[in-house]
């Protein structure tokens, strides 16, 4: 039987990158954002990335270029995958 928290990142990585949009299966992202120095995020504080925007030049783990091409940052893409998954609480 699967965690809730395994179970949460699946269906993270069914969704399409949420900095391009693409549409093969993401990555789950744990935020850099608020996190403990020398800490993993929690799995539920996870975002879905292409390979690309997660572990590329200009991906949140390169020089962070897509990130502030779309203008966004990783608390706000948080809650955009958390409304993506569970709706309108």
């Amino acid at each position: 039987m699967m965690s809730k928290e395994h179970l949460h990142m699946v269906r993270v990585k069914e969704l399409p990158c949420c900095l391009c949009g693409a549409h093969e299966p993401s990555e789950a992202h744990h935020i850099l954002d608020g996190r403990i120095p020398g800490r993993k995020a929690h799995d539920f504080c996870t975002i879905p990335l292409c390979v690309d925007c997660h572990r590329g030049r200009l991906g949140v783990h390169g020089d962070k270029t897509m990130l502030k091409i779309m203008k966004q940052n990783e608390l706000n893409l948080l809650g955009e995958t958390i409304k993506k998954l569970y709706g309108e609480l």
